[in-house]
């Protein structure tokens, strides 16, 4: 499985390129590729066109659902907590994503480069990087 961050979904909202829109499909269509429910629910909260709010309701509801048990929600404050304590500031949606990848062992797709300094920081921190993209 991997874990797409708010980047991923944003960008294949915007049809970053062809390449981009072929793995994204492919890996969606598959079930390889979900995000925790905050990542979608912040991706419906900031989009106000309709034709991406039902492209966004259309993914959250076919991604393969994640196990988010309540404790996962203290890991990802405490995580996001204790990274912007080393001057590193998530936000709570990559916060909760980097978590689920790190429970998992999942990797990480992300076009976010805080994300290159948190897996300096974290080294289990696994990153989904296609090549050609």
């Amino acid at each position: 499985m991997i874990v797409a961050d708010l980047t991923i979904w944003s960008a294949a909202l915007r049809g970053r390129d062809r390449a981009f829109e072929s793995l994204f499909t492919a890996l969606y269509q598959r079930g390889e590729l979900t995000a925790p429910g905050v990542v979608f629910a912040q991706l419906l909260a900031e989009h106000e066109e309709a034709n991406d709010t039902a492209r966004l309701r259309l993914w959250t509801m076919g991604a393969p659902p994640v196990d988010e048990p309540r404790a996962a929600f203290m890991a990802i404050g405490d995580l996001a907590g204790h990274l912007a304590g080393q001057g590193l500031h998530l936000g709570l949606a990559d916060a909760a994503a980097l978590v689920l990848c790190l429970r998992e062992d999942w990797p990480l797709w992300s076009y976010n480069p805080r994300f290159d300094e948190v897996a300096r920081r974290i080294p289990q921190l696994r990153r989904y990087q296609p090549t050609g993209l």
